[in-house]
């Protein structure tokens, strides 16, 4: 079983980040094939995260999948640029919440731009918060890193509601030196139960270095991604695609996909 599998299901997005990992289009998975997939996800995952481009422009069609992964016992998250939240009552707002476990807001230097302030996106977190459990994914940046910049904005964070921070590196643009800062994810995770880290961190921490390590990284053993073509890779940022799903139930082969261990990051730019 993958821990599991993300659906890119949407190439279409309302931001521009200059580091997406995703070419933007207007893009949209089959919609037959989408809603079929929680039947057979079942059987090879636990959890199903969706992705885009952004999912609230689509957001019947993710209430809709995720009231079949519910019919499924299939946990179903969301990640959102949280744009459009700031437009939607709380009606439309629980709505789309309404079989989601969490909903993550992205939060990176690329994104402040469309926020009036922190305080902006805190209280959009505190809405989708009366209807879900809500989390920051924290990109991390040369700024979180001086001095003790990291710990005292997640401490923030914990303090206006968030029910998890979600620390993430950068790929595909050049990340900071986290090296040296160990001893605070270390602090942050002892003090917080839902404080975590992406799997690109985990490495970098664990091994003290960023490349070449000893055991490999989680592509294609802990998780998969589906983008809206239905093509499988074994990372959100992978084009090396292993499989394409044409019915739903081709969800099944991806147990017997053969993923190639991989010691380093093709996405990381040091």
């Amino acid at each position: 079983m993958k821990k599991v599998v993300s659906l890119h299901f949407t190439n279409e997005c309302n931001g521009d980040c200059p580091f997406c990992y995703r070419e933007q289009g207007k893009e949209t998975i089959n919609e037959e094939l989408f809603l079929g997939l929680p039947r057979y996800l079942k059987d090879v995952t636990n959890q199903v995260a969706l992705g885009g481009g952004e999912p609230t422009l689509h957001a019947g069609l993710v209430q809709r999948f995720a009231s079949e992964c519910k019919d499924y016992d299939l946990v179903c998250n969301a990640t959102t640029n949280g744009f459009l939240f700031r437009k939607w009552d709380d009606e439309r707002i629980a709505d789309f919440c309404e079989n989601l476990t969490m909903v993550s807001v992205s939060m990176d230097r690329a994104k402040t731009k469309y926020w009036r302030d922190g305080n902006e996106y805190l209280d959009v977190c505190n809405r989708v918060k009366k209807h879900s459990q809500v989390s920051c994914n924290m990109l991390i940046d040369e700024n979180l890193m001086n001095g003790d910049a990291f710990v005292r904005v997640t401490d923030h964070l914990f303090e206006r509601g968030m029910d998890r921070v979600f620390a993430l590196y950068p790929k595909n643009f050049p990340g900071p030196d986290i090296i040296p800062k160990q001893k605070h994810y270390e602090y942050l995770s002892t003090k917080y139960e839902k404080f975590y880290v992406d799997d690109l961190t985990f490495k970098i921490l664990d091994e003290e270095k960023y490349g070449n390590w000893k055991e490999p990284c989680h592509y294609g053993r802990d998780i998969v991604s589906i983008d809206e073509k239905g093509r499988v890779s074994g990372c959100s940022f992978c084009n090396d695609y292993k499989l394409r799903i044409e019915k739903p139930s081709d969800v099944l082969k991806i147990p017997e996909i053969h993923f190639e261990d991989r010691f380093n990051c093709p996405y990381l730019r040091r």
